[in-house]
């Protein structure tokens, strides 16, 4: 059912208005509004005004924690899959010392990271200057020793396509007095020592340049390119060591990390809480804010509101309202909630379709999907995912499920005939599973189930529409616009059953279409165009038709459900009975019915969904609702005891 909803104003001291707040969010019953809903809003701004909320501050340290949290997360102790979250007292995330705890805790560990981060950069450059010595370990002189008074030697680079020769007969050629040594090579380098007299040293290097070669500089190291090598090694190994011991602290202070997740979420309350004051408004020494509470719920909001000095008054909401919606359904609708919120709440004060929609939804998924092996696959994924997740739609797919199993061994349908194909293929027996109805070989009677319970759900839909007629005060319209179909649409099928059915179903049908005809061009001033109106409404009688023919897709997808599986043992059995054909038979039964499972769920679900949005919603469903979005705790690592009471 859609809740009632009244409107709060809320008049108090701006000292007590954090507090008030907090403790409006322990209800988690209450939707503060933008202050324009309330009356007399023009003269009330220029008395008050909005509130300024310092936010910055608590999303800056919001995102420290974030931060260090992820920097920790690798440490934690690892979590079940469903494994679920720790409880907690709201009191708990408003005590100051968890923020003062987790920033001691949060300044450890930006430290470390900074220290890390400067070792990791450090190790990144030594490890440069490795790389740069490694061609020249070979070379056996001190790097600062490569030049004497009459001598240099050069260190050149040059790609190993350009042949030394080449090199060689250039320096030969130009007269000058050099003399080239190949220290390494590598797939790509030739790493050269060039010894050259100190008049000649430019323009060697000059024409080297010119022929590819590249003069490579190393620094100021005093030490051979070996020694070098090592000392870098060394330096590298050092602060690994340091980076490890680091790393082993941040995996003790990982033990304290439940801290860091603690003030995470007591700073989102209080974020939360910052924001909803932004949408009050206040003077020096009051505030006003204005919000929605489900009328159920008020009891609650007095018990909150009792310890503070204010003033409150509740109002009924008024046609102008744009009352917020919420959906109060026991705990086996609940779940098919999913499917009217995928679509639009419904307005308010329309009908909530679920308790009516949930057991034609439940039926015709299972109609669709039809297979007791799949079903119970589907009811524990579902249920399980539903008790990890919180899930609406996880939990309505493990109920779809339970149908699924049902007219599974209705169809006589276990992953298709795989249990006689197995017993046949590798038993040698015959075995028949029982069943009530073979799809396979009487497929017209699930079509014209499938068309019976079609019929059914359109009339429930059409059954709805003049429920809310009349609760509004039109019974004529009612009948008009709904009974007299109901005569012309169970009239015409009885003219197919023979007497004395066919009698009864003529002058239902008669009666029916006579009374459309005289009613619904009622809005009419012109009596011709009455009558015209009233005859051509009689042309919505193929549409009706062409409703219940939608249902045909229950018995379709049924049946491709089954002729799949039917596919898939028969390939898997083809190999015959022996051991790699036993293999055979397992791996493409298991791929096989996973993905006819995953194909025929899918679309199972949007079929089925499509029947309630097009076919049963067609007839009544008022939506536009806009979801209730209460004030209240939403933490991201901690559930938080008795945050709302039912």
């Amino acid at each position: 059912m859609i809740e009632k909803m009244e409107k709060l104003f809320l008049y108090g001291l701006s000292g007590d208005a954090q507090q008030v707040l907090g403790e409006l969010m322990r209800c988690g019953c209450v939707q503060i509004t933008d202050p324009q809903m309330m009356d007399g809003y023009e003269q009330l701004r220029e008395l008050m005004e909005r509130p300024v909320v310092e936010l910055y501050e608590l999303e800056q340290t919001q995102a420290r924690l974030t931060a260090a949290i992820n920097v920790l997360s690798p440490y934690f102790e690892k979590q079940g899959l469903l494994q679920q979250k720790p409880k907690v007292a709201f009191d708990r995330l408003e005590d100051q010392k968890v923020l003062e705890e987790a920033e001691k805790l949060c300044r450890q560990v930006e430290d470390l990271q900074r220290e890390m981060g400067e070792k990791k950069s450090q190790i990144s450059k030594v490890q440069f200057q490795q790389s740069s010595l490694e061609p020249w370990k070979k070379l056996d002189l001190p790097l600062d020793q490569l030049s004497t008074r009459s001598t240099q030697i050069q260190l050149m680079a040059v790609s190993v396509q350009i042949p030394q020769q080449v090199l060689e007969q250039a320096v030969e050629e130009a007269g000058l007095p050099a003399y080239l040594s190949v220290v390494s090579e590598d797939g790509e380098q030739r790493y050269l020592a060039v010894l050259c007299h100190q008049s000649a040293a430019a323009q060697t290097d000059e024409l080297l340049r010119q022929n590819g070669a590249i003069r490579v500089s190393l620094g100021d190291w005093k030490e051979t390119a070996g020694e070098a090598s090592r000392r870098c090694r060394s330096q590298i190994d050092e602060l690994q060591r340091e980076i490890a011991l680091q790393e082993k602290t941040l995996r003790e202070l990982a033990k304290q990390g439940e801290k860091l997740k603690l003030a995470y979420d007591s700073i989102q309350v209080r974020i939360q809480r910052a924001k909803a004051r932004q949408d009050t408004l206040e003077t020096g020494q009051t505030y006003l804010l204005a919000a929605w509470v489900p009328a159920r719920r008020k009891k609650d909001v007095d018990k909150a509101l009792s310890a503070y000095p204010c003033y409150y008054e509740y109002h009924q909401a008024g046609e102008e309202d744009d009352v917020p919606i919420l959906l109060k359904n026991n705990k086996l609708v609940e779940p098919f909630e999913c499917i009217t919120e995928m679509y639009s709440l419904p307005a308010y004060g329309s009908i909530d379709p679920d308790p009516v929609m949930a057991p034609f939804y439940f039926l015709f998924f299972g109609m669709m999907l039809s297979d007791a092996g799949y079903g119970i696959i589907l009811t524990v994924a579902g249920l399980l995912g539903a008790k990890w997740t919180g899930s609406k739609l996880m939990k309505m797919l493990g109920y779809c499920g339970i149908s699924t199993i049902f007219w599974g061994v209705v169809y006589g349908s276990w992953f298709g005939d795989s249990i006689p194909v197995f017993v046949q293929t590798f038993l040698g027996m015959d075995l028949t599973i029982p069943a009530v109805i073979d799809p396979m070989s009487d497929p017209v009677t699930i079509l014209v189930l499938s068309f019976l319970l079609g019929a059914v759900h359109l009339f429930v839909g059409m059954g709805l529409k003049a429920y809310l007629m009349i609760k509004r005060g039109h019974p004529w319209q009612a009948f008009f616009d709904v009974g007299l179909w109901y005569f012309v649409l169970i009239g015409l099928p009885l003219l197919l059953l023979g007497e004395p059915f066919a009698t009864v179903g003529k002058w239902m049908a008669i009666g029916g279409a006579v009374g459309l005809i005289l009613t619904q061009g009622r809005e009419k001033k012109n009596p011709i165009m009455k009558l015209i109106s009233g005859v051509m409404s009689l042309y919505d009688v193929t549409g009706y038709f062409s409703d219940v023919l939608s249902y045909s897709r229950v018995m379709a997808l049924g049946l491709a459900t089954g002729v799949i599986a039917t596919v898939v043992n028969t390939m898997g059995s083809m190999p015959g009975r022996s051991i790699l054909g036993f293999v055979i038979f397992v791996l493409v039964f298991l791929l096989g019915h996973v993905l006819n499972l995953a194909i025929n769920t899918l679309g199972s679900y949007v079929h089925t969904s499509r029947l309630q949005y097009v076919e049963f919603f067609g007839k009544f469903f008022e939506g536009g609702g806009k979801p209730f979005q209460p004030l209240k705790t939403d933490t991201k690592y901690y559930v938080v005891n008795k945050q709302e009471a039912d």
